[in-house]
């Protein structure tokens, strides 16, 4: 399973940020009403958390 870096839509202006260097995604199982789990990461971090990701535009993949 690939997950190139695509970093993420702002929400203010649809500005596309990061794409490149970062990945962005996020989880279809919800962690609350607008929240959500994440995974980030770059060339020199790794992280998995959780937060307000739905008003940002993130990437969904399919992982089985």
């Amino acid at each position: 399973m690939e997950f190139p870096a695509v970093g993420y839509r702002y929400y203010s202006d649809g500005t596309l940020t990061n794409a490149g260097a970062w990945g962005d995604y996020w989880s279809s199982v919800a962690n609350g009403s607008s929240y959500a789990y994440n995974l980030y990461f770059s060339s020199s971090a790794l992280t998995v958390g959780n937060g307000n990701l739905k008003r940002y535009g993130y990437s969904v993949r399919c992982v089985r």
